[in-house]
């Protein structure tokens, strides 16, 4: 599914789409000055849209998602292929929820963890 989004083409920060994932290489497949609309995604972008390939740690979504979750703060992002889901332990999701490094006040200690989840787990953990 598309998410759009923040990034750096050329040295300058552009609004993008991600539209593609290559999970191998940690990429992602981006559409330069295409928005989501009502019609997304079943309306594909404008043939001349010019796509670009960016390392997807240097994606940020836009609008900005965050979650409370026991306490701790999780945003919505790119996670590593090499990072698992810690309820149901799947992997190559692209996308997730991960622990932010400032916990809320009401957090516990050994909130400090790191934790990524996938939408799937973070929607049920979130209810």
């Amino acid at each position: 599914m598309p998410v759009a989004g923040h990034s750096t083409i050329g040295g300058v920060p552009v609004a993008v789409v991600a539209v593609r994932r290559n999970s191998e290489a940690d990429e992602l497949e981006v559409v330069r000055g295409h928005h989501p609309t009502p019609a997304w995604p079943g309306v594909a972008p404008p043939p001349d849209a010019k796509r670009h390939i960016l390392p997807a740690l240097s994606f940020i979504p836009h609008p900005r998602r965050e979650l409370r979750i026991g306490g701790q703060r999780f945003f919505f992002g790119s996670v590593p292929n090499a990072v698992r889901c810690a309820d149901c332990g799947g992997d190559h999701h692209g996308f997730g929820f991960v622990t932010s490094d400032d916990p809320t006040a009401e957090a516990p200690p050994e909130a400090t963890k790191h934790t990524a989840l996938c939408e799937s787990c973070a929607a049920k953990r979130a209810r």
